[in-house]
Order: C-alpha cells, then structure tokens, then sequence
C-alpha cells in the first residue's frame, strides 16, 4: 500500500539529483574556456551521480506504475 507513496519520494529525491548535478555539469570545466579537453560527463566528474539518480528516478516510476504491488489480497 505504501509502494506509490515510496516511489513518489524516490521519483522527487533522485530528479533532484539529476537536477543539482546538471547545474554541476554546466558551472564544471567542460563549459569554461579554461580547461578546453574536458567535454563529457565522466570528465567533468559528474556521470556516476547522475547514472545512480536516473536509475533511482526509473525505479520510482516503476514503483509509482506497479499495479501488481497495489493488490488488496492479504
């Protein structure tokens, strides 16, 4: 029963990471002039956070969608 409930705050903490790393990514290296070869995630530092909040993110949708979870029989 508390499976959407769980997922609803699994969705909102993990796009707040990929939000907070996003703004990371923009303000790192691979955007300003001073370090001119960094221009992918992995290279700014910022890809393992942002792989574990999507994941996260598909779980919570998975969570929020499962009809299976939701059943009354007990």
């Amino acid at each position: 029963m508390m499976t959407r409930v769980f997922g609803a705050a699994i969705c909102v903490l993990s796009a707040l990471v990929i939000i907070i790393n996003f703004f990371l990514f923009l303000n790192s290296s691979a955007h300003f002039n001073y370090n001119a070869g960094v221009k992918t995630l992995a290279q700014a530092g910022v890809f393992y956070p942002f792989f574990v909040g999507t994941i996260t993110l598909i779980i919570g949708i998975v969570l929020v969608n499962d009809k299976v979870l939701e059943s009354e029989e007990h």
